[in-house]
Parts: structure tokens; C-alpha cells; sequence
């Protein structure tokens, strides 16, 4: 997902990974177990500098930091199994499209094989 936190002057991306699975037609079960993010940097008016935008594709392509485990940790606790069941939209053995109504809005889930 593409972030902008325009008061804190943040723009990137935060990524998850896991698993999914129907529960019954109409509901699926997201189990995620890993998150990482990859900030833009911006210049001093806010505005990205030269770089790639594109999010990382796995958390073993994010650099080591301090922010890199903040947010795997932070992840981890946000990760409850009371809130990972949502209403499909579509659902195929490599897609998955649920809708996340916390945030209120949809999330497309693919398999990397």
C-alpha cells in the first residue's frame, strides 16, 4: 500500500506478506506474518527526490535498520487473529481481493510462487 503523511512529510510504501484462505464463499481468512515499509525520500518542500517507485519486493530487500525491525515488530502485534477474516470481492487460487472495512477499502492479495 502506498502511504502519504503529508503533516509528517512521509511518502512510500507498506507491504505485508502471508497467507489467505476461504472460510466459506463470502469471507476470507488473511494470516500475515511479516510487514516492511520503503520510505521515499523528499526534499525539503516535500516532493520525492530521484528514486525508484516501486515498493520492496520482499523484506529481505529492505536494508537493515532500526526502522526496518520497529515496524516487523510493530507488525507482528498488529497481526490479531480476531481481525484477519473479511468479505471476498473475488477470490481465485493465486488472487484474492477482500475488503478491509477498518481502513475502508480493498486489498488485492497475490500468490508468489
Amino acid at each position: 500500500a502506498r502511504y502519504d503523511f503529508p503533516f509528517f512529510k512521509q511518502k512510500g510504501y507498506l507491504s505485508v506478506s502471508g497467507t489467505y484462505g476461504s472460510v466459506n464463499e463470502l469471507v476470507c481468512r488473511v494470516d500475515f506474518d511479516q510487514a516492511w515499509f520503503k520510505p521515499f525520500p523528499l526534499d525539503e518542500e516535500g516532493k520525492m527526490t530521484e528514486e525508484e517507485d516501486v515498493p520492496y519486493a520482499s523484506i529481505e530487500q529492505v536494508p537493515d535498520s532500526v526502522g526496518k525491525s520497529i515496524i516487523t515488530n510493530v507488525g507482528n502485534l498488529m497481526f490479531l487473529e480476531s481481525v484477519s477474516v473479511f468479505p471476498i470481492s473475488y477470490m481465485d487460487d493465486d488472487l484474492c481481493v477482500f475488503d478491509f472495512e477498518l481502513l475502508g477499502t480493498r486489498i488485492v492479495a497475490r500468490k508468489i510462487k
